[in-house]
């Protein structure tokens, strides 16, 4: 039965440095698609509050209740 040798661990560090890497890589893509969407949403959030105030002035209140 053969030992664990030091090119052997040398070998497996390298491969999990290599797939940390692609982690790293995929979380940073991940980070910039979760700040694009977020940044759309609160446009449309944005847009939508601007629209509801045009088409039916301050007749809802915070809660989207209906006043009046």
């Amino acid at each position: 039965m053969g030992g664990v040798t030091k090119e052997m661990i040398y070998a497996e560090v390298v491969e999990l440095d290599r797939r940390l890497g692609e982690t790293v890589s995929s979380l940073e893509e991940l980070v910039s698609f979760m700040k694009e969407t977020n940044q759309e949403l609160a446009e449309g959030r944005a847009r939508t509050e601007a629209l509801k105030q045009a088409l039916f002035g301050d007749r809802f209140d915070r809660a989207g209740l209906l006043r009046g």
